[in-house]
């Protein structure tokens, strides 16, 4: 049965923006399943196939998209038809798990993949992890991972797909913005704890930060200049995450207090934030995909008792959610920094 779980608003939203928020206030919690399954087909890009067809619990919940998910399983399970050699059968008694999915970036192997791997931390000395070769060269893939201690490991080819005997398939969460509190806090603990009393890094303390775009390639700050003097006046650090390892990034963030980023995956370090904290989270008032700001962040920042504040900002070039670009009212970003700062609530 569902749970629903209900989300206070921003602290500092005015009035006029309280239509972007107010029918978001509630979201649905589905349990997630582990399934222990036989003679399951495995594509390298993660989807799985058995006898019954695409396999619910390898997948997100947006029936707008199943089509997608069955053209991308579809896609592999073609080419081990017509190409023989580029499926490995695994018909022995070992258990595999799978835990990836098409949606390849930071987000979402952090907040759904490793989560994902949580469920099942408690059986990883009687599975085989099975991961895509090329997640051999993501330091976050390879540094998130590093403290499960995974003792049995197989990279799968790349192009290659699987038949597997016995297959073991944690859930993917069926919805990206939804959060199950307690493994979130737990998952929190679980990487702060490895990261500073048993691999005890040592690592710049920073307490206010802003995640910046500049080396990301899109959906930049047209007036960052501008926004970095604000920052600058209230000895902010500009954090670029390209520079630092997942593991020193969840140490770093494990003591930032106040963090101001602009919508995307540079925010997912919220996850190693302390309770009591301030996000202040910098949205576009223009979009072709949504009519109101993505709430992840949001609900993430409450499941975490994380104080949340916002801002919507004007876009420049393509007014689309994923590509364009900011514009960043500097008056009002000033205004909304100090009420965070000051732990203000304006309703």
């Amino acid at each position: 049965m569902n749970k629903k779980i209900n989300v206070p608003l921003p602290l500092n939203i005015g009035a006029d923006e309280l239509q972007l928020y107010q029918p978001y206030q509630q979201y649905e919690l589905a349990p997630q399943k582990i399934r222990k399954l036989k003679n399951v087909f495995v594509g390298f890009s993660g989807f799985c196939l058995n006898s019954k067809g695409l396999i619910k619990e390898c997948h997100h919940n947006y029936p707008q998209q199943h089509d997608y998910y069955l053209n991308e399983a579809g896609k592999y399970y073609l080419d081990a038809e017509e190409h023989p050699e580029n499926l490995i059968t695994l018909d022995n008694d070992q258990t595999y798990l799978a835990i990836h999915h098409p949606w390849f970036n930071y987000y979402h192997w952090i907040c759904e993949s490793i989560f994902r791997l949580w469920m099942v931390r408690h059986q990883l000395d009687k599975l085989v992890l099975v991961l895509p070769e090329y997640y051999k060269d993501a330091d976050f893939i390879m540094g998130s991972i590093e403290p499960f201690k995974v003792k049995n490991l197989m990279f799968i080819a790349n192009g290659k797909s699987l038949l597997v005997k016995n297959l073991c398939l944690p859930q993917i969460k069926p919805l990206c913005d939804s959060y199950n509190k307690k493994h979130l806090k737990q998952v929190s603990n679980f990487y702060r704890n490895y990261v500073l009393k048993e691999k005890r890094l040592t690592v710049q303390k920073i307490e206010k930060l802003y995640v910046s775009r500049e080396l990301a390639g899109r959906r930049a700050v047209v007036n960052e200049a501008e926004i970095l003097a604000v920052l600058k006046k209230y000895d902010f650090t500009i954090f670029h995450p390209e520079h630092y390892t997942f593991l020193k990034q969840v140490a770093i963030f494990s003591d930032v207090k106040y963090l101001i980023g602009t919508h995307g995956s540079g925010l997912t370090n919220l996850l190693f934030m302390r309770k009591g904290s301030a996000l202040l989270e910098l949205h576009k008032n223009q979009t072709n995909e949504l009519n109101h700001p993505s709430p992840l962040f949001w609900y993430m920042a409450e499941a975490l008792e994380i104080n949340y504040y916002h801002q919507s900002c004007k876009t420049h070039g393509r007014e689309d959610y994923f590509e364009g670009e900011y514009i960043i009212d500097a008056a009002l970003f000033e205004k909304n920094l100090v009420l965070m700062l000051n732990g203000c609530n304006t309703h």
